[in-house]
């Protein structure tokens, strides 16, 4: 049996469990919300989730559009030479290892309790696991490629734009679906500790009201924009992934 199938058979089954317990009464309500709890929350509240959503995803998008530049950009250039990657490297490193919550109260007396603080929240988020991932990735690609193309009359920028990045790019797309996944945590997290309109200010209003169904409802479609974009990722990784054989095949051809 396919893989693919087997997460469909599973997940089938645990929403079987999950819809049999509930039926059956052996699951308590406060904590563990019914399926038709969850449809209720979305029949009667859609207008509001729907906004919270938009909101959430802006939030994500500013994020990702900013994080993702940066990232890649201070590690294709920290890769790109060696005594800036051993000055950045562990910087980065310590810098991703830090709990970054804990810097949180200092950004919102910096920006405030409004959308900024969320996006620059999700942008440090995501910086880190990119800039680190693409400064490896740089750092990885084979020699022998950039001693050709300058053998072959190639400028620095060419051999930076055509050979290096374009090899490091499947790492880097890595660091890009780590980096994302953060960056979605990152922002639904902080609208749930400080905010006023967003999925995580959603579910953490609920919570207090110990409302599962709305709670369930708004873990549901957090849930739903971190499977698509890693799902777009993951499938941009794969198909880069021939990229690494090529490497490999032609290293051991030179």
């Amino acid at each position: 049996m396919r893989p693919r199938a087997i997460r469909i058979l599973l997940i089938a089954g645990l929403f079987g469990v999950w819809l049999a317990a509930s039926a059956l009464g052996w699951t308590n309500p406060i904590i563990i919300a019914s399926p038709d709890a969850l449809v209720l929350a979305l029949l009667k509240d859609f207008p509001r989730f729907a906004d919270g959503l938009r909101v959430t995803l802006a939030e994500i998008g500013a994020s990702i559009a900013i994080g993702w530049t940066a990232g890649v950009a201070v590690g294709l250039v920290a890769g790109r030479f060696g005594a800036l990657a051993r000055l950045a490297a562990p910087i980065l490193t310590s810098a991703f290892a830090v709990p970054l919550i804990v810097l949180y109260p200092l950004l919102l007396a910096w920006v405030g309790i409004g959308s900024p603080s969320k996006v620059l929240f999700g942008v440090l988020s995501g910086f880190f696991p990119i800039a680190l991932n693409t400064l490896t990735s740089v750092q990885r690609v084979d020699p022998r490629f950039v001693l050709m193309a300058r053998a072959m009359g190639a400028t620095e920028m060419q051999i930076f734009v055509r050979v290096i990045a374009r090899l490091a790019l499947p790492g880097i797309v890595s660091g890009l679906r780590v980096g994302t996944a953060l960056t979605v945590i990152g922002v639904v997290v902080t609208e749930m500790l400080a905010s006023t309109a967003g999925l995580g200010y959603l579910i953490s209003y609920h919570t207090t009201l110990f409302d599962t169904g709305h709670v369930y409802l708004g873990i549901a479609l957090a849930l739903v924009v971190v499977l698509v974009l890693n799902h777009a990722l993951s499938t941009l990784e794969k198909r880069l992934g021939t990229w690494r054989v090529v490497q490999q095949e032609a290293g051991r051809a030179a």
